[in-house]
C-alpha cells in the first residue's frame, strides 16, 4: 500500500459498532425530523452512510479521498440488501465540500462528523466549503457539525493521545497520535504502524494535517457566514448541554436561514 493511503487503516484502529451506537439515535432523530434526503460530507469510510440507509433514509455521502470513497462504495454493496430491505439509499461521491454547491438543493439535513472542519485549510476556504454545503441544503434544512472543543484543548494543549490498535484480516495496525501547538494552528501528526500477519516487520506511515483551533464563538460566526442560524451547541450525542471548560467535543446544529 503507498504511504500516502491512509484509507485503508481507518477501520481497523475505529469500533464502529461502539461509535454508531453513540452517534446514530441523534443522527436518525434529526434526519426523521427533517425529513427527506440525508447529506454526509467529507464521509470518511462510510459508517454513517451505510448506518443511515439501513434506517430508511436516503443518503449521498461525499469526500474528496479516493480511497476513502472506494471503501464506502465496497460497504455499500455488502449493505445492499440491508438497505433495500429499510427502503433506504444510500450513494457516494468522489467531491470536495467547496464543490457541493454543484448539487442540487434537496437535502433536508447535513451531517459533518469526525472534525474534518479544523483541517479544510484558512477561514475563508473554510467559508467557502461550508456554502457548498448549505447550498445543497433546502430552505430550513438541519445542519450538524461535530468537532473537537478547541476551547479547551487549547487551554489544556495536550500533545499525545492514547494508542489505538486494530487489524485488517493481513495486518496488525497501531495509531500513534501527536498534536504540535503553534501561534494560530496546530500541526497534527498521525503514524500507522502496520506489519503483516503473523509476525512481520513494523512498517511505519505517517501523514501531518494542520488545523484551525475552531474556539466555539468562531465556528459560530463563520457557520452564520455561510448561511446558517438557530444554533443549538452539545457536548456530546446524548444532548448535553456544551460545557466549555469540560466538554471533549463541540456539537453544533443549526438551520439553513
Amino acid at each position: 500500500m503507498p504511504s500516502s493511503d491512509f484509507s485503508a487503516y481507518y477501520d481497523a484502529v475505529i469500533n464502529w459498532n461502539k461509535r454508531l451506537a453513540r452517534e446514530l439515535p441523534l443522527l436518525v432523530e434529526l434526519a426523521g425530523k427533517a425529513g427527506g434526503r440525508v447529506l454526509v460530507p467529507a464521509c470518511g469510510t462510510g459508517g454513517h452512510v451505510v448506518a443511515l440507509a439501513k434506517q430508511g433514509f436516503d443518503v449521498l455521502g461525499f469526500d474528496s479521498d479516493e480511497g476513502m470513497v472506494e471503501i464506502t462504495r465496497q460497504k455499500i454493496a455488502v449493505a445492499l440488501g440491508e438497505v433495500a430491505a429499510a427502503k433506504g439509499k444510500a450513494e457516494v461521491r468522489l467531491l470536495s465540500m467547496e464543490d457541493a454547491n454543484t448539487l442540487p438543493a434537496e437535502f433536508s439535513s447535513a451531517f459533518c462528523l469526525g472534525n474534518p472542519l479544523p483541517g479544510i485549510g484558512t477561514h475563508d476556504q473554510l467559508l467557502v466549503a461550508l456554502r457548498g454545503v448549505v447550498n445543497a441544503l433546502r430552505p430550513g434544512g438541519i445542519f450538524l457539525t461535530q468537532n473537537l472543543n478547541y476551547d479547551l484543548r487549547w487551554k489544556q494543549k495536550v500533545s499525545q493521545f492514547p494508542l489505538l490498535s486494530g487489524e485488517t484480516p493481513a495486518q496488525e495496525i497501531l495509531l500513534v497520535k501527536v498534536a504540535e501547538y503553534h501561534a494560530d494552528y496546530v500541526n497534527f501528526h498521525a503514524m500507522f504502524l502496520c506489519r503483516d500477519k503473523p509476525e512481520g516487520k513494523w512498517q511505519a506511515h505517517a501523514r501531518t494535517s494542520r488545523q484551525i483551533p475552531l474556539f466555539q464563538k468562531l465556528l459560530t460566526e463563520i457557520i452564520t457566514q455561510a448561511g446558517l442560524g438557530e444554533f443549538t451547541f452539545w457536548g456530546d450525542f446524548a444532548q448535553t448541554p456544551f460545557a466549555v471548560d469540560e466538554s471533549h467535543d463541540l456539537i453544533l446544529a443549526g438551520r439553513k436561514i
